[in-house]
């Protein structure tokens, strides 16, 4: 299942390495026009966004320097049976029981960077925004 072909979604890319974010959000505006794309450099200015105005999606990097990418898990999702919000866990590590436990504790999806289309990253969103839809 995925979004509605009419309807637009934001999309929040939390990533400290600003190459990886400005190249990750132009491929994700370029594989699909239907999303409002929204970069936050900090965990702090990721969360703030979160709090301020409606966000259907975060992409998350786990790696980053002012605070660990769980500890922003964790905080937009307290109870894993029912999230809030998607979350799209983009990484560059690869441990498989990282990626496990990132899923275990409520994100839709956990891609690694290295590995990852414009693609499977819009799949991911997509599949990840309808799997927390009041709807489904």
């Amino acid at each position: 299942m995925t979004l509605p072909r009419s309807s637009s979604a934001t999309v929040l890319m939390i990533d400290d390495n600003a190459e990886d974010l400005e190249a990750w959000s132009k491929l994700l505006a370029e594989s699909s026009s239907r999303y409002v794309i929204l970069t936050a450099q900090t965990v702090r200015t990721g969360l703030a966004f979160c709090r301020d105005q409606k966000v259907d999606c975060v992409v998350l990097d786990l790696d980053m320097d002012d605070s660990s990418g769980f500890e922003v898990l964790l905080s937009l999702i307290p109870d894993p049976k029912r999230p809030p919000i998607a979350v799209v866990v983009l990484t560059r590590l690869t441990n498989p029981t990282m990626h496990e436990t990132v899923l275990h504790h409520g994100a839709q999806a956990c891609l690694v960077k290295r590995r990852t289309s414009a693609i499977d990253l819009r799949e991911a969103i997509e599949k990840a925004i309808v799997s927390v839809s009041p709807t489904h």
